[in-house]
């Protein structure tokens, strides 16, 4: 990606929509993303340094050409959800994903109780679809708790405002032990009930197939 906003540039490499690795271009290091493929690969740092001047020179000229027209915005789409099935107590990751952006300038803010967030959160670089948009993902390490209340605010050029994603634990009521006796109590006598009127039917219905046979016999 080579434009004018921030960020100015990133060098992606990706397949299929997953992330392989990337350049810092202000480190000049390569980050692996899959973990374990630096071990099977290579690559030379430079020719990112050299691509990305390339693009720079190719935008400056198509700025030219199209007399400095802006790039047309579109609206982002967003979806706030948990990596893992929620359990009250138990750490999880909270994902804001984000696509159908374009043009790749956003920025992206999680929010809890409406308090911004700075620790535990992370986030991946723009990532390119095939529509020449592109798509992004926050991420937050939290503890879910039934009383907290967290939203993920993207701002973007396509936006009239800043748009805010709510997100708030959806878990069963964890019923008390004097609930769980009554509801086994209840379950339990019922099932006696259900036995015995069984029983009552069955000796019924067996009385009357006797009655029927004896008369039958006269």
């Amino acid at each position: 990606i080579v434009q004018t906003q921030k960020p100015t540039g990133e060098y992606v490499f990706d397949y299929n929509g997953n992330e392989l690795y990337h350049v810092d271009l202000d480190s000049k290091q390569v980050v692996w993303t899959l973990p374990g493929l630096e071990k099977h690969m290579t690559y030379d740092v430079q020719n990112a340094l050299q691509n990305m001047k390339v693009g720079k020179h190719n935008l400056n000229i198509m700025m030219v050409r199209s007399n400095h027209t802006p790039a047309t915005c579109v609206i982002p789409r967003v979806r706030v959800y948990p990596e893992h099935p929620v359990v009250l107590g138990e750490p999880n990751i909270l994902i804001c994903s984000v696509t159908n952006i374009f043009p790749p300038v956003m920025n992206i803010t999680w929010l809890k109780n409406g308090e911004k967030i700075d620790r535990g959160v992370t986030e991946s670089l723009f990532l390119p679809r095939q529509d020449h948009s592109f798509f992004k993902f926050l991420y937050l390490a939290f503890i879910p708790n039934i009383n907290d209340i967290y939203t993920c605010e993207v701002e973007h050029w396509g936006l009239d405002e800043a748009q805010r994603i709510f997100w708030e634990p959806d878990v069963p009521p964890v019923l008390s032990e004097t609930t769980e006796t009554i509801v086994c109590a209840l379950g339990l006598s019922a099932g006696v009930t259900g036995i015995i009127i069984g029983v009552f039917l069955l000796m019924k219905g067996m009385k009357h197939n006797t009655e029927q046979r004896m008369r039958g016999s006269y």
